[in-house]
C-alpha cells in the first residue's frame, strides 16, 4: 500500500483508494459526486442502499489508469440505526395516546407518516412499517422494514379540566 502525498488516496495491487462522505439521506436515495481525476471530470453514481465502508469503484479512474474505489462514509446515521436493509428509530407519543388509542405522526426516510396506535399499548411497544426501510443496493425498488419503537411523553402543563378529567379517570378502580 502506497500513500500519495495528500493521504486521501491509498494505492492497492488493482487500483487506488479515496474516502467519500455522504449524508443518511444520499446513501437512502442515491447521489451523483462530481471527481476530478488524472485533469477530467467525471460523474460519479453512487447507488441507493449504501452503508457506511460500501466501496464503489469508478474503472479507470486512478493514476495510471487503475480503478479508483471510493470508500463510503454515512455521516449522520443519529435519527435511524441500520441492521441490513433494515432501520430502527424511536418516535415519541402523547402518554394518552398509548392509553386511549389514536394517532401519532412518525418520521420515516422519506417524510412523517401517520401510525395508528390502538388502546392500551404498551410503553417501549415497536410498530413494524414493511418497505420503509432502506433500499437494497442491487434493486433499490426492494426496501427493508422501519421499526419504530414508541416513547412516551407525559405532558407538561395540564388545563383544570384536563386535570380533573385524569384525578377522576385516576379514581376509578381498573
Amino acid at each position: 500500500v502506497r500513500s500519495s502525498g495528500r493521504g486521501q488516496q491509498m494505492q492497492q495491487e488493482t487500483g487506488y483508494q479515496q474516502d467519500l462522505s455522504i449524508s443518511f439521506q444520499e446513501a437512502y436515495e442515491g447521489t451523483m459526486r462530481q471527481l476530478q481525476t488524472n485533469g477530467r471530470k467525471l460523474q460519479v453514481r453512487i447507488p441507493a442502499g449504501v452503508k457506511t465502508g460500501s466501496k464503489v469503484r469508478v474503472a479507470g479512474a486512478g493514476p495510471d489508469g487503475l480503478d479508483l474505489y471510493l470508500l463510503v462514509n454515512i455521516t449522520d446515521e443519529g435519527q435511524f440505526e441500520r441492521d441490513g436493509q433494515d432501520l430502527y428509530t424511536t418516535s415519541p407519543v402523547n402518554v394518552l395516546t398509548l392509553i386511549i388509542g389514536g394517532e401519532a405522526e412518525v418520521e420515516t426516510p422519506t417524510g412523517k407518516v401517520t401510525l395508528t396506535i390502538p388502546a392500551g399499548t404498551q410503553t417501549d411497544q415497536v410498530f413494524r412499517l414493511a418497505g420503509r426501510g432502506m433500499p437494497h443496493i442491487k434493486n433499490p425498488a426492494t426496501k427493508g422494514d422501519l421499526f419504530v419503537r414508541l416513547k412516551p411523553q407525559v405532558p407538561k402543563y395540564l388545563s383544570p379540566k384536563q386535570r380533573e378529567l385524569l384525578e377522576e379517570a385516576a379514581r376509578i378502580k381498573i
